[in-house]
C-alpha cells in the first residue's frame, strides 16, 4: 500500500536530523554517476561546436541551426523522460532501474555522434539524427539520476555535501576532457586524425556506461521507492505560478546560458584571439583544477552558510576571475591563473543550485500537497539545457555573421565578437544570477521548519488537536510576504484558530523559504 510522504517524514525526523538512511558511502557512490554523466555530456558541449565547424566542414551558421534542432530536443526528450520516470514509478520501477537501463544505449549514441567524421558522413539530416539520438538517450538517464537525489537525503545540509560529491566527480571528467577529448579534437582537425577520435568515443560511451551500472548497484538503499504515494502524485504539470519554481526557473537559465560559454569559446579564444592553440588544453586543465579546489570549498562551507548566500557569492568570484582574463589576453601566461579562479567560482555555481532544487521539491510538497521530484527536476534540466543549447545556436549563428573562417587568421570584428561571446555573456550572466539570488532566502534554518510540518502532517491527521509548525512559512523568494510567527515546539492552537492559519498560510502561496 503507498505510503504517504508526511509518514516518511515523521520516520526520518525520529530517526535523526534528517540525514535519511543511507550512510555518507551510498551518497558518495550516487554522486558517481556524474562521472559518467560529465565524460558524455560535458564532453560534446565542450567539442560539439568545434567538431561541426572544423572537422565536418559545416559553416558556423550551419552548425548554429543544427543545434537549434538540439535545443528543440532537450525541450521535448527532458519531459518525455519525466514521463517515462513517472509512468514506470507507478509500474513499481525506482529511479535507478531506469537509469541502469538507459546507460547502453546512451554509451552507444555518444560513440556513434564521435564516428561521424570517419564514417564521412556530412549530410544533415544525419547528423540532426545523430544528434537527437544522443540527446533522447541522455534525458532517460539524465533525469531520474538527478531526480534520485531528492531522495538521497532530507537534510538540507547533507544535499550540499551531495551536490559537492557530484560536482567532484564532474569535474573529474571534466579533466578526462580537458586531458584527452579536447586535445584529441584539435588534432582530428589539423590531421584528419578521424579513426582515434572514433576509438575515444567508443572507449569514452563504455566508461560512461560502466559507471552509471556502478552507481545504480553501490548506491542501493533505503531510497528509490518504487510504487508510493509520491509517485501516484508526481507531475510535470509543476507550479509555475509558484515563485520559488519561477525564481529556479530564471536561475536555470541564467546557468545554462551563460557560465558555460566560458568553456565553449575556450577552443575560439585559445587558438584565434590569444594565438596559442597549445594553451587551450592547459587552460582547460587550469579551470578544472579550480574546480577541483572549489569543490572542497564550497562543499566544506555548505554546511555552515545557506546555499543561496553561497552560489552568489560563487557568482562573485566567476565574475572577478572572468574579469581578470579578458584584461590579461595580451599576457598568456597569467591566463591560466585566471581560468583557474574562474573554475574555482564556477564549482559554487554548478554544484550549489541542485541543492537548492532538492530542497524546492520540499517546499512545493508542504504548499501544494504533492512531492514533484521528477516533474520538478525535468523542468529545471529543460531549463538548463535547452538555454545552453540556445547559447552554442547564438555562437554558431554570431560567428557566421561575423564572418569567421575555420583555420584562417581572423578579423579584428571576429576577434571582438569571441570575446564579447566567451566573456561578455558570461560576465552578465554572473551579474543577473547575483541579483536574483539576493531574494532568495532559501536556508537551512527555514528548510528545517518546512519538514517539521510535513513531519506535522502525519500527526494532524490521526489527531486533529495538535499544533502545526508554520514558522513564517510563505513564499520562496524574500520579501514576498510577512515573516509570520514561529508555533513549532509552542502551545497548541484552538481548532478555529488552527484553520484560520491554514488558511492564510495557502492564500499567499508556497512556503517562505
Amino acid at each position: 500500500m503507498p505510503i504517504p510522504l508526511s509518514t516518511r517524514f515523521a520516520k526520518a525526523r525520529a530517526a535523526g536530523p534528517f540525514s535519511g538512511s543511507l550512510s555518507e558511502a551510498r551518497l558518495f557512490a550516487y554522486a558517481s554517476g556524474n562521472f559518467g554523466k560529465g565524460l558524455v555530456f560535458a564532453g560534446a558541449d565542450l567539442t560539439l561546436l568545434f567538431l561541426l565547424t572544423d572537422l565536418l566542414g559545416l559553416s558556423a551558421v550551419e552548425a548554429g541551426t543544427l543545434m537549434l534542432v538540439a535545443v528543440a530536443g532537450d525541450l521535448v526528450f527532458d519531459l518525455l523522460a519525466a514521463m517515462l520516470v513517472i509512468r514506470l514509478r507507478r509500474w513499481g520501477k525506482g529511479y535507478r532501474w531506469l537509469v541502469a537501463a538507459g546507460a547502453f544505449p546512451c554509451g552507444i549514441a555518444f560513440a556513434l555522434l564521435y564516428a561521424l567524421p570517419a564514417s564521412g558522413v556530412r549530410e544533415g539530416w544525419v547528423l540532426a539524427c545523430a544528434l537527437l539520438a544522443f540527446r533522447g538517450a541522455y534525458a532517460v538517464i539524465d533525469v531520474p539520476h538527478n531526480a534520485l537525489m531528492a531522495q538521497m537525503t532530507y537534510d538540507s545540509r547533507a544535499r550540499g555535501r551531495v551536490s559537492g560529491y557530484r560536482l567532484l566527480f564532474s569535474t573529474a571528467s571534466s579533466l578526462a576532457v580537458a586531458l584527452i577529448l579536447a586535445p584529441l579534437v584539435q588534432r582530428a582537425g589539423r590531421d584528419s586524425a578521424f579513426d582515434s577520435l572514433a576509438t575515444t568515443g567508443v572507449v569514452a560511451g563504455a566508461l560512461f556506461t560502466l559507471t552509471m551500472l556502478t552507481c545504480t548497484f553501490v548506491s542501493r538503499g533505503g531510497a528509490d521507492r518504487g510504487r508510493d504515494a509520491d509517485a501516484l502524485q508526481d507531475g510535470i504539470a509543476v507550479p509555475l505560478r509558484n515563485r520559488l519554481v519561477l525564481g529556479m526557473g530564471l536561475l536555470a537559465m541564467l546557468t545554462g546560458f551563460a557560465a558555460p560559454t566560458f568553456g565553449r569559446m575556450m577552443l575560439y579564444i585559445g587558438t584565434y584571439v590569444v594565438g596559442r592553440p597549445d594553451m587551450v588544453g592547459t587552460l582547460l586543465l587550469a579551470m578544472s583544477l579550480g574546480q577541483f579546489v572549489g569543490v572542497m570549498a564550497w562543499t566544506g562551507l555548505s554546511g555552515r552558510f545557506d546555499k543561496s548566500q553561497l552560489l552568489a557569492i560563487g557568482h562573485g568570484v566567476s565574475a572577478l576571475g572572468i574579469a581578470l582574463f579578458g584584461l590579461c589576453l595580451g599576457r598568456p601566461e597569467a591566463l591560466p591563473a585566471c581560468a583557474a579562479l574562474t573554475g574555482f567560482g564556477f564549482a559554487g555555481v554548478f554544484m550549489l543550485p541542485w541543492g537548492l532544487l532538492a530542497d524546492t521539491v520540499d517546499f512545493v510538497a508542504w504548499r501544494h500537497g504533492k512531492r514533484l521530484e521528477a516533474g520538478l527536476f525535468a523542468c529545471y534540466l529543460v531549463a538548463v539545457k535547452a538555454s545552453g543549447a540556445a547559447a552554442t545556436v547564438m555562437i554558431g549563428w554570431s560567428l557566421g555573421w561575423l564572418g569567421y573562417a575555420p583555420g584562417m587568421d581572423q578579423t579584428i570584428s571576429v576577434e571582438a565578437g569571441m570575446i564579447a561571446l566567451g566573456l561578455g555573456i558570461p560576465l552578465l550572466g554572473c551579474i543577473g544570477a547575483v541579483t536574483l539570488l539576493r531574494r532568495f532566502d532559501i536556508g537551512h534554518a527555514r528548510h528545517d521548519r518546512v519538514l517539521a510540518a510535513l513531519a506535522c502532517k502525519s500527526t494532524r491527521s490521526s489527531d486533529q488537536s495538535g499544533a502545526e509548525p508554520v514558522s513564517g512559512l510563505n513564499l520562496g523568494l524574500v520579501k514576498s510576504s510577512g515573516e509570520g510567527t514561529t508555533l513549532a515546539g509552542g502551545a497548541a492552537l484552538s481548532a478555529q484558530a488552527r484553520q484560520s492559519m491554514s488558511r492564510s498560510i495557502a492564500a499567499p502561496a508556497l512556503v517562505r523559504s
